[in-house]
């Protein structure tokens, strides 16, 4: 068996584009699938993959890991960003493709699975339905009340976590959100944006008690002094983790010293060599890789890394239905697992794209027994979603 081509797919995800890849092989009816979305740079990762095309057509789709390997060394002088992005594409399908080969889904051949149900958390929650009701077609929140009423679906829902950013709420004027968490201008926070977690994390907290864990997601919005008075201002409310992004590991152990609150980091890091730092100075107490963006091969290896130091594994996870399957396969043989995140309010089509979509009870992702990652994802479908603009992906 060969690898006979190598095919992507960018489709519309409702507020962020999904870019899937399609390794087609010799056998007949042997395909994988496997995901690589950015939400910011869908046309040259996709690119990209075509250009890895080159060089894996013609190869053994049962060797991920020296493809994997053969693909790294090539991007030596472009490593991470957009080149592990397509790379993790095309691990993906070919872990794929190995299960259906062997009937087996990825989780056994990842060493067998240590849980039959995974646990979630609703991903951006409230600041989803904020910014992105019209497009998804879902309640608007833009009040105290609303995200009250939202709280209360959590429950009703059986979520016993979710995680949640800071936006404007209109009966809070004194409290501002988070501008943009990409920004050069990131650095000290203004009274008012604490005033604006506060309100948001702190109605929640009202509502859904003690027991269920929020998480608030700030990304790169703060140097160090100010995510640290973040942090510290946040303490009383026991968050299930502050998600503050550096790229300096020791100014993250700072913030981690600074304060009670949980620091979770790490969705854009790349690979084992990237995490080794943060790893070794503790500077985080949950790590969260990207799937899409590390693949299976060097996803694994990451959680097992982190064992080693103590620290739980809770991957990033806010692309495509394949990429929560992709999660799933991993998060289900790891001891550090911790929670899977998962976007609920998301494109009324997503379940339209899959052969057999996940099942989510209270909460929870039942783990599908499938071979390969556990669904194929339908081409027709795919070409009824063609991707539009984004004004909020980043």
């Amino acid at each position: 068996m060969r690898i006979t081509a190598i095919k992507t797919f960018i489709v519309d995800g409702g507020f962020r584009p999904w870019t899937f890849v399609k390794v087609e092989t010799s056998d007949p009816g042997v395909v994988g699938w496997g995901d690589c979305t950015d939400w910011g740079s869908p046309g040259p990762v996709a690119a990209t993959v075509q250009r890895y095309a080159e060089w894996v057509i013609g190869r053994d789709p049962m060797q991920a890991e020296a493809i994997w390997w053969d693909l790294s060394a090539s991007s030596v002088r472009h490593t991470g960003g957009i080149a592990s992005k397509a790379m993790a594409g095309i691990d993906s399908a070919l872990w794929d493709i190995r299960g259906k080969v062997l009937n087996a889904p990825v989780w056994q051949l990842l060493g067998g699975k240590m849980r039959d149900r995974l646990r979630l958390y609703w991903s951006h929650c409230g600041s989803t339905r904020y910014s992105n009701s019209e497009r998804l077609g879902i309640p608007k929140v833009e009040t105290t009340d609303d995200l009250r009423a939202l709280a209360a679906e959590v429950r009703e829902r059986g979520f016993t976590a979710i995680k949640t950013n800071i936006f404007p709420l209109r009966d809070r004027p004194d409290a501002a959100p988070v501008r943009n968490p990409f920004s050069h201008r990131a650095g000290d926070i203004h009274p008012s944006v604490i005033r604006g977690a506060k309100a948001v994390v702190g109605a929640f907290r009202e509502e859904l008690g003690p027991d269920v864990g929020i998480a608030l997601d700030v990304g790169f919005s703060f140097k160090l002094g100010a995510a640290c008075k973040l942090a510290q201002a946040l303490e009383p409310y026991d968050l299930m983790w502050l998600e503050t992004e550096t790229f300096d590991p020791q100014a993250l152990r700072m913030v981690r010293d600074a304060t009670r609150t949980t620091i979770c980091t790490g969705e854009s890091i790349f690979g084992t060599l990237g995490y080794k730092p943060y790893l070794e100075l503790h500077a985080q107490d949950i790590i969260m890789p990207d799937l899409a963006w590390n693949g299976i091969t060097m996803g694994k290896k990451i959680a097992d890394m982190a064992h080693s130091y103590d620290i739980l594994f809770a991957p990033h996870n806010c692309h495509s239905p394949l990429t929560t399957l992709v999660t799933a396969n991993v998060c289900a043989t790891v001891p550090n697992f911790f929670i899977q995140e998962f976007d609920t309010d998301d494109a009324p089509w997503r379940d339209d794209l899959l052969t057999h979509p996940f099942v989510v009870e209270d909460g929870h992702l039942v783990l599908p027994d499938r071979p390969g990652l556990g669904s194929d994802l339908i081409e027709e479908e795919l070409l009824k979603h063609p991707p539009t603009s984004y004004p909020g992906a980043r």
